[in-house]
């Protein structure tokens, strides 16, 4: 059983439903355990992520009764298949839940709480894992976010190029008037017929900063997209949400916009949709944390300056319509 395979639910359960790390050390050799904690209407959950080669170490750890520990087995086996391993660490009689990695199943003991148990399984929908006998499909990896990276790093290199050279400014800030010259999205210009700045915009950034945290949000949320609907599917709602963030910008502000942005909002969108189509699964708290993000960014956008907020908007707006029009991949959900 892969190590990364925990660390990536771990990882989605902090990230996703709020739970925080802790600190576990073996008396014996100092090793750690894998464990989260949160407060649940009032009450103390610690979830101890264990695998195969773990579950017998177990009893070397001294773990605190001061919450409700509830034991999370993740294995490539069927369910079934640990029994004797749970019995010889008394793990029987505990709050214990069952993940196989394989199938994506959860299974889990009468005594669980059933919030733990959701936001467990809402997670194993949401990150990649993969087991030991699973073969991982070379055009799985998210190719598409990353060549959209690749083309705006290649368009932020010439932007600063040109910048630094023609307009003797600074390779960590673009000039304005390259940045027109590239396609920035210029509302007169527009008007005259160069349609074509709806999407050379997406691909300009203003600043060393922008673009790295524009790629970074791409990175983050692009590669999920990307994988629950479909390369194809994920294409038209990137290019959809972005021209229509330079749609509403055009329509709503009379500034030079550009930037990845509004398209990144559109994603943002579609995860919504995402987890508003598949609530059963995803559970309302997944559908609350994407809520969270979109109205925190919204807020930062209305009230720092530069930014173009109608575009954000747009592009939301635009992410959740193709996002409802289109359908995930049903075998990812």
């Amino acid at each position: 059983m892969k190590e990364k395979n925990i660390k990536a639910i771990i990882i989605g359960i902090t990230q996703q439903h709020g739970y925080l790390l802790e600190d576990i050390t073996s008396k014996k050799n100092k090793s750690q355990l894998w464990t989260v904690s949160k407060n649940i209407n009032g009450a103390l959950y610690r979830l101890i992520f264990m695998n195969k080669s773990s579950i017998n170490e177990i009893l070397q750890y001294d773990i605190p009764n001061d919450k409700n520990n509830v034991y999370i087995l993740v294995s490539d086996d069927e369910i079934n298949n640990d029994e004797e391993d749970i019995s010889r660490n008394y793990l029987l009689d505990k709050p214990l839940i069952r993940v196989n990695v394989l199938k994506r199943k959860v299974n889990y003991s009468g005594n669980v709480n059933a919030q733990v148990v959701q936001d467990i399984v809402s997670v194993m929908n949401n990150v990649n894992i993969h087991s030991n006998t699973e073969k991982v499909n070379v055009w799985d990896k998210p190719w598409i976010t990353i060549g959209i990276i690749a083309i705006n790093v290649i368009m932020y290199l010439v932007t600063a190029y040109l910048s630094l050279v023609y307009a003797k400014g600074s390779i960590f800030n673009s000039d304005i008037n390259v940045l027109i010259m590239l396609g920035a999205k210029v509302n007169n210009l527009i008007s005259q017929g160069q349609y074509y700045r709806f999407v050379s915009c997406m691909f300009l950034h203003g600043g060393i900063v922008h673009i790295g945290v524009n790629m970074y949000s791409l990175y983050a949320i692009g590669p999920m997209v990307e994988r629950v609907y479909g390369k194809v599917k994920y294409i038209a709602i990137y290019f959809i949400s972005g021209i229509c963030a330079s749609i509403f910008s055009y329509v709503f502000s009379t500034d030079v916009s550009i930037g990845a942005s509004g398209a990144i909002f559109g994603l943002l969108g579609a995860v919504l949709i995402l987890a508003i189509k598949s609530k059963e699964k995803t559970g309302s708290g997944f559908i609350k944390s994407i809520l969270s993000v979109i109205c925190i960014n919204i807020f930062i956008g209305a009230t720092m300056p530069n930014i173009d907020n109608f575009a954000h908007v747009g592009g939301l707006l635009g992410g959740m319509l193709i996002a409802f029009m289109v359908n995930f991949k049903a075998e990812d959900y």
